[in-house]
């Protein structure tokens, strides 16, 4: 587990150094067990005239996440490149009125496989990635999905 540690540490110090809406939102990484990606955000720093999260907040905080665990398996892969947003769909299916917790699992192995074999021939790699942003009765607030390509340079 400290190599997973260690990775949390470096995607949050990256996030806080190069995203500026991230270090204004508060975003904290919270969990990288290897399969799945927890980010959060306070309420007071993305709440809206309603006493909600604010929309913009959620899909700031989805993508951020999305693109964190791209990062972290395209590390673990070995894929070396940029990594961009090809695609971003989010919908919101209920107010969220506490801490925004966005979490992602990693695509399953056989994904992985095929995403690695991609790499190596096309020189880039695709990922799929379902973000869901609970309450604290664990009801979804958000589902957002992610397309992701490492591009290698």
């Amino acid at each position: 587990m400290p190599d997973k540690k260690i990775a949390l540490k470096k995607l949050e110090a990256f996030l806080m150094e190069h995203l500026p809406l991230a270090r204004a939102a508060g975003i904290c990484v919270d969990e990288y067990t290897g399969n799945k990606l927890v980010v959060s955000a306070p309420l007071d720093k993305n709440i809206n005239d309603k006493g909600t999260a604010f929309g913009g907040s959620l899909y700031n905080l989805c993508v951020i996440t999305a693109w964190g665990m791209t990062d972290l398996k395209a590390k673990e892969l070995g894929l070396k490149g940029d990594i961009v947003v090809a695609k971003g769909e989010i919908n919101y299916l209920r107010p969220l009125k506490g801490r925004l917790v966005a979490s992602v699992t990693s695509p399953i192995e056989e994904e992985l496989v095929h995403i690695e074999k991609s790499y190596k021939s096309r020189g880039k790699a695709i990922f799929n990635l379902d973000v869901t942003v609970l309450d604290e009765q664990l009801k979804p607030c958000v589902k957002f999905h992610g397309k992701y390509a490492v591009l290698a340079s």
